[in-house]
C-alpha cells in the first residue's frame, strides 16, 4: 500500500528572499487574506541554484501584487516535504510543487493544481538516470551493488521515476544498491556523479545543461544511463482553505503574466519555465498508478531509512 506520508523533522526553519527565518501568519480572524496583515504565502523549493530562487521570488511577487491588488510574501523551503505539510497547516497558500509532491499534498490536505509548467513546448518531462563515462556501467543491471543519488524522496524525476525504471530492469534499491542517498537537488545530483561521489544518480531531463558553459567536462565525462517514461509537469498548487476566488483571480494573474515580457522571464528566471497552462488533478493519475506499482513507502524514504 501507498503511504502519503511527512515527517515534522522535515519542516525546518525556512527563509524568505531578505534571508531573514520565515513567520507565519496566522490572522486574528479579522485579517484577510491578501492583505498587508496576512498576505498570500507563495512557496519554493530550490530545484537548483537556491540563490536563484531568493533573487527570483521578489519580481514575481510585486508583479503579482501589481496585476492583483493583493499582497504577497515568498516562502523559500528547505524540502518539497515541508512545503506539503505547511501547506496543510495552512501557512502556505500557494506552492510551486513539483509533481511527486503534488499528488502528495493532494492526498494530504486536499491542496488543488490549476497551472502546469511547459518547458520545450511540452507539459512533460523525463528522468534521466547518467554516470561517468569511465564508470564500466553501461546498462542498469550493472548498476547492482554500486552507489547511487536520488534527488528528493518527493521527486518525480529524482526519486519516484527512476525507481520504477530501476525495478522494471530488476534492480531493487533497496536491496541491489550498496547504497542511495538523497542528493538534495538536482545540480548536486549530477555533481555527486561527476566528482565520484556516487556511481549514477537520478536527475530531470536534462539537469547537466546548466554546466554546458561553466564546466562543460560535466556533460563530456558523464553519459545518460536511462531515461523514464514521460512525467506530467510541475505545478502551481494551492491551499485548500484559500477562498476559491482567489484562487481564480491568482491563477488567471499568472496566465496574463506569461504573456507579458516581464512576467515570462520572472518566472523563466526561477524555474526555467516557458508557459503555464491550464491543469486537472486527473493530469496526475499516471503518477498515482507508478507510486501503487512500487508499493512505496513515502514516509521510510523521507526519514532516510535504507
Amino acid at each position: 500500500m501507498l503511504i502519503f506520508a511527512v515527517c515534522a523533522s522535515c519542516n525546518q526553519p525556512a527563509q524568505d528572499s531578505t534571508g531573514k527565518p520565515q513567520r507565519f501568519l496566522t490572522g486574528s480572524g479579522k485579517d484577510v487574506p491578501g492583505s498587508a496583515s496576512k498576505p498570500i504565502v507563495m512557496a519554493f523549493v530550490p530545484s537548483t541554484e537556491a540563490e536563484k530562487i531568493v533573487e527570483g521570488a521578489q519580481p514575481l511577487m510585486k508583479l503579482l501584487e501589481d496585476k492583483t491588488g493583493l499582497k504577497f510574501k515568498d516562502y523559500i523551503a528547505t524540502s518539497y516535504i515541508a512545503v506539503v505539510e505547511a501547506m496543510g497547516q495552512g501557512h502556505v497558500d500557494v506552492a510551486w510543487l513539483p509533481t511527486l509532491a503534488y499528488v502528495l499534498a493532494n492526498n494530504r490536505n486536499g491542496s488543488i493544481v490549476k497551472l502546469k509548467a511547459v518547458r520545450d513546448g511540452k507539459d512533460t518531462y523525463y528522468g534521466l538516470i547518467i554516470t561517468r563515462t569511465d564508470s564500466g556501467i553501461n546498462t542498469i543491471a550493472d548498476l547492482k551493488g554500486k552507489n547511487f543519488a536520488f534527488v528528493d524522496a518527493a521527486s518525480a524525476s529524482g526519486n519516484l521515476y527512476p525507481r520504477a525504471l530501476l525495478m522494471k530492469n530488476g534492480i531493487d534499491p533497496e536491496k541491489d544498491l550498496k547504497r542511495y542517498l538523497y542528493a538534495g537537488g538536482h545540480d548536486s545530483a549530477v555533481m555527486a556523479v561527476f566528482k565520484k561521489n556516487v556511481d549514477a544518480a537520478a536527475i530531470y531531463d536534462d539537469a547537466r545543461d546548466k554546466y554546458k558553459d561553466t564546466m562543460p567536462k560535466v556533460l563530456s565525462e558523464t553519459k545518460i544511463l536511462a531515461k523514464t517514461d514521460p512525467i506530467p509537469s510541475d505545478t502551481v498548487s494551492f491551499s485548500s482553505s484559500l477562498p476559491p476566488e482567489l484562487v481564480e483571480k491568482i491563477t488567471q494573474a499568472l496566465i496574463e503574466l506569461m504573456k507579458t515580457p516581464e512576467g515570462k522571464k520572472a518566472v523563466y528566471d526561477i524555474y526555467q519555465v516557458e508557459d503555464l497552462v491550464p491543469a486537472q488533478d486527473s493530469d496526475y493519475d499516471t503518477v498515482r498508478e507508478v507510486a501503487k506499482v512500487l508499493d512505496l513507502d513515502l514516509e521510510k524514504q523521507v526519514k532516510g531509512d535504507g
